[in-house]
């Protein structure tokens, strides 16, 4: 098996038992849970449209780990056009669900970094790293399981190192080890699409120095392994659908349009030595950490320009629903959200075209321009959403829910007062009213997810400041030469 269709995906999902709490219960059958369900179905889009003729191209590659095609989201960038391919399948995707697949997307991003830095490691060490990596991966590949990566911790006191905690587990750490691997415990935080992922790809989620290196871990592990909890995502968009008597009008995106997120607990886990990446290697955590960041904030601008593209089509469709397509203040606002977006989404296929080898024949990204594509990309969302909130008016506010709708009484009331231009259904403004409202953040998490994942915004603007210094004396001294400066 190299590819598996969706219903294989979800039918995986069924066998595999996973202590999972959501909304304060314990939950059994989350496959069929309407909050997680609509993230299973985003997430069995990357293997549906791999069959799909128009996708089969982006999402479909040669591996050169085991025989034949394998689902690109399982493989390492190997050139300038893989990492332009990554940004690309993104901006195609992201429009078919309008949400998250994070059980796959954050996944490649590791595998990318742990692929890399592995290498890098048994070079300096002689350890054998790479090689387990290079097997784990072609399993992967080989049954084409969903692999989510995790890197961030719940970190508590943020002005501390993680040795120094409190606490010992609030960043994920060996606590024993065997001659048959290690056990950890501790947790990975805000780990979108995870309980919906096969497979857990553990990194770092900062630089650990010497001292601490219990916390410089990297590993594999099967997502139903024993020990590992999931404690579910509850938005306020994801909680409207447990409300009695909401119905698919009531959620904007009703089919895919929830995030997915879970706080996932590792309660003294065992992790074989054949899954083991990183084991105190704490001088290594910088490249793996930084590496995994790069790539994430790449593929990021890709995702959140596939966002723009949906909210330009839902607030031309409002504007055209209420007669005022040929309004020039509305379409000065529409130009600068399709600005917004593709100036993130040509910055981050510059920083793909600008990619470079590395030593282990993976490719990485333009250091500057991705980041600068990732804090443009998260201020293109949050700007754009402000944009629609104006281009969709009042009735974004005060969207009558689908029980009214339904209710025959002031059903033609609504019909009446919150109708558009002739021949346009009320239904329909309302429908695509419920989309921006989604879109907007005012139902998920878009925004606020465009701006924290990948990093907060100082992440970015420390790589750039750290870039800026690199080329200062160049700048200054090309300044000093054209103004005629001899000192």
């Amino acid at each position: 098996m190299a590819l598996r269709t969706a219903e294989e995906y979800i039918k995986g999902l069924r066998n595999q038992n996973r202590e999972v709490y959501i909304h304060g219960e314990k939950v059994t059958n989350y496959v069929d849970h309407p909050c997680v369900r609509p993230v299973i179905e985003s997430v069995a889009l990357t293997f549906e449209k791999a069959f799909d003729p128009e996708f089969e191209n982006w999402l479909v590659k040669d591996s050169d780990l085991v025989k034949g095609p394998v689902n690109r989201f399982l493989t390492v960038h190997k050139s300038q056009d893989d990492l332009v391919s990554r940004v690309q399948l993104l901006k195609m995707l992201t429009p078919q669900h309008g949400a998250c697949v994070g059980a796959r997307c954050v996944g490649q991003d590791a595998i990318h970094a742990a692929y890399i830095t592995t290498y890098d490691i048994d070079k300096k060490y002689g350890t054998n790293y790479h090689e387990r990596f290079c097997k784990w991966l072609a399993e992967m590949q080989e049954k084409d399981l969903a692999v989510s990566g995790m890197v961030t911790d719940s970190k508590a006191d943020r002005s501390l190192r993680p040795e120094e905690q409190e606490d010992p587990d609030s960043y994920l750490h060996v606590v024993q080890e065997r001659k048959d691997g290690i056990v950890v415990r501790g947790a990975k935080a805000h780990q979108s699409g995870a309980l919906v992922a096969d497979e857990h790809l553990v990194l770092p989620t900062e630089t650990i120095r010497p001292e601490g290196k219990q916390y410089a871990i990297a590993f594999a592990v099967p997502a139903d392994t024993p020990g590992i909890i999931h404690i579910y995502e509850s938005p306020a968009g994801t909680v409207r659908r447990l409300l009695p008597g909401a119905g698919e009008m009531d959620f904007g995106n009703a089919t895919y349009g929830v995030h997915g997120a879970s706080l996932v607990i590792f309660n003294d886990v065992f992790i074989p030595w054949e899954r083991v990446f990183m084991y105190q290697e704490a001088d290594f955590s910088t490249e793996m950490v930084e590496y995994f960041a790069r790539m994430h904030r790449l593929a990021f601008c890709g995702c959140k320009a596939g966002h723009c593209d949906i909210l330009l089509g839902a607030c031309m469709l409002a504007v055209e629903y209420i007669g005022l397509t040929k309004a020039s203040h509305i379409w000065e606002k529409l130009v600068t959200m399709f600005q917004n977006s593709e100036l993130s989404y040509g910055c981050a296929i510059g920083a793909a075209r600008l990619g470079y080898a590395t030593p282990s024949g993976g490719y990485m990204p333009d250091v500057s321009l991705t980041n600068a594509a990732k804090l443009q990309g998260g201020r293109a969302v949050a700007e754009n959403a402000n944009l629609a909130m104006d281009i969709g008016g009042g009735l974004l506010c005060t969207i009558p829910t689908q029980k009214d709708w339904e209710n025959g009484e002031i059903r033609e009331y609504i019909n009446k007062y919150f109708r558009g231009k002739a021949g346009i259904s009320t239904e329909n403004r309302i429908r695509i009213s419920r989309l921006i409202e989604y879109l907007m953040g005012q139902s998920s998490v878009i925004p606020a997810e465009s701006i924290l994942g990948g990093g907060p915004p100082e992440t970015q603007r420390v790589m750039l400041r750290v870039t800026l210094r690199q080329r200062a004396g160049w700048m200054k001294e090309r300044a000093k030469v054209l103004a005629g400066i001899k000192e």
